[in-house]
């Protein structure tokens, strides 16, 4: 969005203007959601009422896009819209259908002034006849569309082929509560760094002070909190806790640590797993790569709030052209894959309209080749874990079969409930799969292989 010096001075006290700001980096700037927002948070002087509600409308405006850009259409009648007005547009028609407690007026008069301020006397007018117009219609009937991925596409405003891919794989019912779990508010999730406090400790510790809190349902280093974020609180800033997804706190205990191993986090960043992997060990040592140095640096930085640096070497380096500096090989891997990212789709909602087939054969690809690269690093008798925070079959179960069809040394270890994972989560071969819809988690997939010692 191309923004205009006095629109940058007349415009800085709107919140509105900073939820627009805030989503043409997402539509137009390619960056992810959750990550603009915390960075605005973590520099506004905005009181906390004013953050939530632009955190409300952006989350929304973008997890509800395609069905809001169906309720704009028959007012836009088919003229051609700059991205920003667009946005502009579906933010202001978010707050009138989804939000009850704001007056439309003060909604179109934002609207109008922004557009006026930003663009041209002209497309204030524009912006304020589509959104009078919208306001003095029935909504746009959905019911209507008679094929039924498009239908559903637009009632839960995700990608047709994303819905017709998961029809495949789910029964209508589980599909429509799957798709409806992606418009869902994301719980904030914290683990406990098991050297330093219990899951039951923590709980006491927050309910002593007023916060509301509760133990995850599946996993016991887990902690749920519906709106305050707890990394503010002592307990953070001693590091005993850290945040991470539930679903990938069943990473770590998979690798069965008893503590004297020598570990290897293959793709490491942005460390969840890889702090809770070295709280999991005592002689033994984890070595964690990623390409990224700016995150590796993020990790280093829990790693030393954690008092976890002295269990663990950083390399910033690609995995495939990794060689360790030792002769022995690995006891255990974990290999914690680059994917299309289709499980995190409630807390970065502008993946449903960012992914396409090509881009998963791509990563497929990927995949692929670290499977082998880990295999090569692995010590016979030793685990090889393979995660990613992926939906797609082909990602997941496919890539599993196709592994073990080149290695006949490797076998899948399965995952049993006695490991504490909830049988829910269990499929018949012994891998996880969280579905978000299941227990309000991040969607996830986990196979542990085997090594054989011949």
């Amino acid at each position: 969005m191309k923004v205009k010096v006095k629109a940058k001075h007349k415009l800085k006290s709107y919140l509105r203007w900073d939820m627009l700001y805030i989503l043409d980096k997402i539509d137009q700037g390619g960056e992810y959601s959750n990550v603009v927002l915390d960075r605005y948070i973590q520099n506004s002087k905005r009181d906390q009422r004013d953050i939530d509600l632009l955190v409300r409308v952006v989350y929304g405006s973008v997890q509800r896009r395609k069905t809001l850009d169906f309720l704009i259409e028959p007012y836009i009648q088919g003229k051609k819209v700059d991205s920003w007005v667009r946005s502009l547009l579906r933010m202001s028609v978010f707050q009138m259908v989804y939000l009850d407690r704001i007056p439309n007026y003060a909604i179109v008069d934002d609207a109008v002034t922004i557009a006026k301020t930003n663009g041209h006397q002209g497309l204030g007018k524009f912006v304020n006849g589509v959104l009078r117009q919208f306001m003095r219609h029935p909504l746009r009937s959905i019911e209507l569309i008679k094929d039924p991925i498009k239908r559903l596409a637009i009632t839960y405003s995700i990608d047709d082929w994303l819905v017709e891919y998961f029809s495949k794989h789910l029964s209508e019912e589980s599909l429509e509560l799957f798709l409806a779990s992606l418009n869902e508010e994301p719980l904030i999730s914290v683990r406990i760094n098991p050297l330093k406090i219990t899951q039951k400790q923590a709980i006491d510790w927050f309910n002593l002070r007023g916060t509301p809190v509760e133990g995850s349902p599946i996993s016991s280093f887990g902690l749920r909190f519906e709106k305050k974020t707890p990394i503010h609180s002592d307990l953070f800033k001693e590091g005993a806790l850290t945040i991470q997804d539930e679903s990938s706190m069943l990473v770590a205990p998979l690798g069965q640590l008893k503590g004297h191993e020598k570990v290897l986090d293959a793709c490491a960043a942005p460390g969840g797993k890889a702090t809770h992997i070295a709280s999991l060990l005592d002689n033994g040592h984890l070595w964690a790569l990623d390409i990224s140095k700016r995150k590796l640096k993020i990790l280093s930085d829990h790693l030393d709030r954690m008092n976890l640096s002295d269990r663990v070497t950083l390399h910033a380096t690609d995995a495939l052209k990794y060689s360790p500096d030792f002769q022995d090989l690995f006891d255990v891997i974990y290999l914690d894959a680059p994917c299309s990212g289709t499980g995190l789709m409630r807390r970065k909602p502008e993946i449903k309209y960012r992914k396409d087939q090509t881009s998963i054969d791509s990563l497929c690809q990927i995949q692929d080749q670290l499977l082998e690269k880990a295999a090569s690093l692995l010590k016979p008798g030793g685990r090889l874990i393979y995660s990613t925070c992926s939906l797609v079959y082909e990602e997941n179960e496919y890539q599993v079969q196709s592994f073990l069809k080149k290695h006949s040394n490797f076998k899948i270890d399965p995952v049993k409930e006695e490991e504490g994972v909830p049988k829910k989560l269990l499929t018949e071969e012994g891998y996880i799969r969280v579905w978000p819809q299941v227990y309000h988690t991040d969607g996830f997939f986990i196979s542990r292989f085997i090594k054989s010692k011949d």
